[in-house]
């Protein structure tokens, strides 16, 4: 294997695929990126064997071959090298890859390509075909308003992902940990309009994530195959195994409308929680919320400690309304939206608040409030 490259190219490509290796696993290979040269480019891959990436980069290949490379080494090497052409030769006999750059040489040993897992068995040119093709702006979008709130990835079962669901040109995404509920519809470009349901591992969605804001794709092909699923974009290929299960049935929680509802400008919110938090208990992370004719007083109380309050201006009307929530999922919510201003709207202390920014009917965010 002997090719040259550009720096700038190989080092975004090692990028896009080195957070996903395992660099204490019990097979080693896991800890390495496998790289394959073709006629005029050179592949990378990583896995987890969760989840796989795999992307590619223009190179002038001299030589064919492959090897696995240790990722963590890798990237050092290459993100401190001069902005020169790149060059690598495999020793085949004895699995040891020289790089050269300007005046720099590196020698790195590396671990047979044929130790390396298999990601996909399938012709991908073939599933493409089936593909369901969509935009990737509204599909990252989605994701930021979503994710967040389900639960944690350890545990593995169906609401440790994120249900997407594509009708016709509208894409749905709903996540949930049991305290918290996100839902969000937008609409897309269905190129080929196909319909689709399946629940994808949060850590995937995450992965997705920040791939997507390393690449400038615009388009996005998904293809759900042998409980699988593969993102397919002209720079990068995304794997990941599909969760198994029925979703839990989400719209009986969303109230069609609320008793009551409070406008807040975000900003002050943002500020007055973080100051009032200061004196939450860390395990609980209580804040009261005090709602009366145009105030919203924020509250805390930890009987060791002290207490602390905050009054922001709301746009409310009616009676004294007070209800308690786990600050951190509020804040959550406030990171995530892009409005000026939050509505607020609750029945009961005892049932889900329905949090949504000003400037979009189509996302809300349920939050269980906590006993007084």
């Amino acid at each position: 294997m002997i090719f040259t490259t550009d720096k700038e190219s190989l080092l975004n490509a090692i990028k896009t695929v080195e957070k996903i290796t395992v660099q204490r696993g019990i097979q080693p290979v896991l800890a390495n990126i496998l790289f394959e040269t073709g006629k005029n480019e050179i592949k990378l891959t990583a896995t987890d064997l969760d989840i796989s990436i795999i992307t590619f980069t223009s190179a002038a290949v001299s030589e064919e071959g492959k090897i696995t490379l240790p990722a963590k080494k890798i990237f050092e090497i290459v993100s401190k090298l001069p902005d020169k052409p790149v060059n690598f030769s495999l020793n085949n006999d004895t699995g040891v890859v020289t790089i050269k750059c300007g005046n720099s040489k590196f020698e790195i040993k590396g671990i047979a390509a044929e130790e390396f897992p298999k990601v996909i068995e399938e012709d991908l040119e073939e599933l493409e075909k089936e593909g369901t093709n969509i935009d990737v702006k509204p599909f990252v979008k989605s994701i930021k308003y979503t994710v967040y709130s389900a639960a944690d990835y350890a545990n593995r079962n169906i609401i440790s992902g994120v249900l997407c669901k594509i009708n016709d040109d509208v894409i749905e995404m709903v996540a949930t940990d049991g305290n918290r509920l996100t839902r969000i519809a937008e609409k897309i470009k269905n190129k080929t309009e196909k319909e689709s349901k399946v629940v994808i591992p949060s850590k995937t969605m995450n992965e997705f994530l920040r791939i997507s804001s390393i690449s400038g794709d615009e388009n996005l092909t998904l293809i759900a195959a042998n409980k699988k699923l593969i993102f397919k974009t002209k720079d990068y290929v995304l794997i990941s195994r599909l969760l198994e299960g029925e979703y839990p049935p989400y719209q009986p929680l969303i109230p069609k409308n609320t008793e009551s509802a409070a406008k807040v400008k975000k900003e002050d919110f943002a500020n007055a929680i973080e100051r009032v938090a200061c004196m939450t208990n860390d395990k609980t992370k209580v804040i009261k919320l005090i709602f009366s004719d145009g105030k919203l007083m924020l509250k805390a109380e930890t009987p060791d400690s002290g207490s602390s309050e905050e009054v922001i201006e709301a746009d409310y009307k009616g009676e004294e309304f007070i209800i308690a929530f786990n600050y951190k999922f509020i804040s959550d919510f406030i990171r995530t939206v892009e409005s000026e201003t939050i509505i607020i709207g609750f029945n009961t202390n005892q049932s889900a608040a329905v949090y949504r920014p000003d400037n979009d009917d189509d996302y809300i965010c349920l939050i269980m409030p906590l006993k007084i």
